[in-house]
């Protein structure tokens, strides 16, 4: 009688777990980060004259956000300026309104 014998599966790691999947994606996840870029006045400044040019003659404008050490890239028309908590409302051109943090911004162009 021929020995059954389980092959390659028994050689596999040990990492099937979810524990462990999540752990390792988590470490994936921190290598990958990246560090918040580090923004003088004069950059603030330029940035928030860009967005309430673009607000004023209705032009689109391109956001870089940086949240949780990634950088994320945003496009549409801003709707709305709150200056007490200090948000922008974008209505992107999917039609979603997006709010960003003035504190969040690492770069704005606009396009016209």
């Amino acid at each position: 009688m021929p020995l059954k014998d389980r092959g390659k599966i028994k050689w596999q790691p040990a990492h099937f777990m979810p524990e462990h999947r999540a752990m390792l994606r988590k470490l994936e996840r921190d290598q990958m980060a990246q560090n918040k870029p580090l923004i003088d006045e004069y950059e603030l400044e330029e940035y928030e004259s860009k967005i309430h040019y673009a607000m004023e003659f209705a032009y689109l404008l391109k956001v870089k956000v940086w949240r949780e050490g990634f950088f994320l890239e945003y496009k549409g028309r801003v709707n709305r300026l709150d200056g007490i908590s200090r948000k922008i409302y974008l209505q992107l051109e999917s039609g979603d309104l997006e709010k960003i943090n003035f504190d969040e911004i690492a770069g704005a162009e606009v396009e016209e």
